[in-house]
């Protein structure tokens, strides 16, 4: 997002909270009590361009939100619950994410409370203004633009949702005091919605790219969102979707991967390990980025979800004793890599020193480190302390202004080459072969088991690998995230069972509904198996 959109948000933050959060599904009694911090409310703010112009930014806003309740960024958390990463850091400070990575997960733990609240407070952000949209006097064209940004906004929210819960109540529209307490909606409702959001969402979108977008949702993103959305309801359920009264299959996914291809201008990069600098950001490979900034500079760690930086590269970071003499400011050595996704790069793959930082890569080697738990000796590279992104101003973990390249073009050739194969039409390996040949590794037959593989390297420690083992199957995922170590590697320092992992494959990978919410819903929420 551009800095005027950036403090658009900041001057309607009070308002949005006061306002907009009470339309959410659950877990509202906490904003019940807020004191209004401005004069505008609901009933009077939703008259003008500019203030729908607020509105759908406040939506945006959310995408951002990584603090809720503890600190859990999404894709963080999908890399420490999958096989590549381990939650380290500090069990003491982080004990939550320690639940998640051991798959021992509690209904009270906070980080997963935070991440269902962060959900529905986007969701509920979107609805409030699908609701009063058109009693705005604004040009039709803007109406338009708006409502599509806030379905593909609803459809991102709603699909992290449910591919994390799994059993989610479905909201559609603002909720009076009574309503609040919602029955969970049917998996396969709310991913029809999700595509319905999505495909009424694209004809309205911008055809452009996220640098002419300023940021904002374009129709490639929506694309490239719904074929994320089919590959996984497809992998879990084994079945497609309907999106309205268009059915969602293989053949229509992938031609909107296709058109992404063919239509929008996006390709790869030269060099892989551009993807991930400061001067790339929203770069021709990006299809879908969410913004960080630190250009309006934030100090309040009672609400660090009121500034605009990103804590994921903090608690990435390694521990550097001495920043002097590094590349890297202190981090917290927080979901660093396993040995195992270390393992599964081929020995000559450019990709695994762009994606995994190696403590021997440090000036200052090991001995410039404080070394936290789980210590593997590896720390990621992509999202990390980076000096290059050191914030000018504000506290310096709150401030972190690396983008997150959540849909990059070469995800989309792999999803592509995937739905070929599934489809048995087209050249299923031309896009897998273009993947490899940009960091100069040999084409490889297009099967399944090829396409999983190279997308684990690919998009490594960038939150897709979880999603890539769920919808592959409890067995898969169970096979790949259990651990039963003997000895340690080399480059491990701790206690041989602190490495030791057991999927729990009873619960199916998805988490608890939260304590908090099944408390609060009388009996109306119910928990999730396994739990």
């Amino acid at each position: 997002m551009t800095l005027q959109m950036k403090n658009i948000v900041k001057k309607t933050s009070t308002l949005l909270l006061a306002g907009f959060l009470m339309g959410a599904a659950t877990g509202c009694d906490d904003f019940l009590d807020l004191n209004p911090k401005d004069t505008r409310t609901e009933d009077n703010f939703y008259k003008t361009q500019a203030d729908a112009t607020e509105a759908l930014i406040g939506v945006y806003d959310v995408l951002q939100w990584n603090t809720v309740n503890g600190f859990h960024p999404t894709p963080m958390v999908l890399d420490i619950l999958s096989d590549d990463a381990y939650s380290a850091g500090q069990p003491s400070s982080e004990p939550n994410l320690l639940q998640m990575d051991r798959h021992q997960i509690l209904t009270t733990n906070g980080e997963v409370a935070g991440l269902w609240r962060k959900h529905f407070i986007g969701i509920s952000r979107a609805n409030t203004l699908l609701s009063r949209i058109q009693g705005i006097d604004a040009p039709d064209d803007f109406k338009k633009r708006a409502i599509a940004e806030a379905k593909f906004l609803r459809a991102h929210f709603y699909l992290d949702l449910v591919r994390l819960f799994e059993n989610v109540p479905l909201i559609l529209a603002p909720q009076s005091p009574s309503e609040y307490n919602q029955p969970q909606a049917t998996p396969k409702a709310v991913y029809d919605q999700i595509a319905l959001d999505l495909m009424e969402a694209m004809p309205d979108l911008p055809a452009s790219d996220l640098r002419a977008s300023m940021g904002r949702a374009t129709r490639w993103a929506a694309k490239g969102l719904l074929a994320k959305t089919y590959l996984f309801y497809k992998g879990v359920y084994g079945q497609d979707l309907q999106a309205g009264t268009t059915a969602i299959t293989a053949p229509v996914a992938l031609q909107h991967l296709n058109d992404i291809i063919t239509s929008s201008g996006h390709t790869l990069l030269p060099n892989y390990a551009d993807n991930f600098k400061r001067a790339n950001e929203f770069s021709v490979e990006a299809v879908w980025e969410i913004s960080y900034s630190d250009e309006n500079p934030w100090w309040d760690w009672g609400y660090v979800q009121g500034g605009e930086g990103n804590m994921q590269p903090q608690q990435q970071g390694p521990r550097i004793k001495n920043t002097a003499i590094e590349n890297y400011l202190a981090g917290w050595s927080t979901g660093i890599p396993t040995q195992e996704l270390y393992d599964a790069f081929e020995a000559n793959d450019p990709r695994r020193d762009a994606t995994i930082l190696a403590e021997t890569e440090l000036v200052g080697g090991k001995d410039n480190l404080n070394i936290g738990y789980q210590h593997t000796g590896y720390f990621s590279q992509k999202y990390t302390t980076a000096k290059e992104y050191a914030p000018s101003a504000g506290q310096l973990e709150l401030n972190w202004g690396n983008n997150y390249r959540a849909i990059r073009f070469s995800d989309v050739l792999l999803m592509a080459s995937e739905l070929m194969v599934m489809t048995g039409t087209g050249d299923a390996k031309a896009p897998l072969t273009r993947v490899r040949a940009r960091v100069g590794l040999a084409p490889v037959d297009a099967t399944l088991d090829n396409i999983y593989r190279e997308r684990r390297v690919e998009l490594a420690l960038e939150g897709h690998r979880y999603w890539d083992l769920l919808r592959r199957g409890t067995a898969a995922a169970a096979a790949a995230i259990t651990v039963n170590r003997t000895t340690l590697p080399a480059n491990y320092e701790g206690n041989l069972g602190d490495f030791n992992l057991q999927f729990n494959s009873a619960r199916r990978g998805f988490l608890p509904i939260p304590q908090s919410e099944l408390d609060l819903s009388a009996g109306v929420l119910k928990p999730n198996p396994g739990y």
